[in-house]
């Protein structure tokens, strides 16, 4: 994942719809947009805005077979997605905020 798309992948990734769409997806191989719809309870066109974001952001590849066009989760952009959070997680947590009390310096 390139630094230019990480603020598009994560902001895509905060929309539950999309991440409902991302769930379906995880275990399946090109889906027809009239399953995916049927799956999250939403309206063609509404999916369609929200595959949209998903296919800028590179979280979903596409094929088109005749007049239909399939998706499928691109799983690599979302490894990436977690390696990244995951690098943010050990330099929160050895790191005391400034200014934050500990319980002990609350009790009197």
């Amino acid at each position: 994942m390139s630094r230019n798309n990480e603020g598009s992948v994560f902001s895509a990734l905060g929309h539950p719809t999309r991440r409902a769409v991302l769930a379906f997806l995880r275990d399946r191989d090109f889906v027809r947009v009239n399953d995916i719809a049927d799956a999250v309870g939403v309206s063609g066109s509404t999916l369609s805005g929200h595959l949209r974001t998903l296919r800028e952001a590179d979280l979903v590849a596409t094929r088109r077979r005749g007049t239909e066009i399939q998706y499928r989760v691109n799983l690599t952009v979302i490894d990436e997605a977690m390696l990244l959070l995951a690098s943010l997680g050990g330099s929160l947590t050895e790191h005391e905020p400034t200014g934050k009390k500990t319980a002990q310096e609350d009790t009197p």
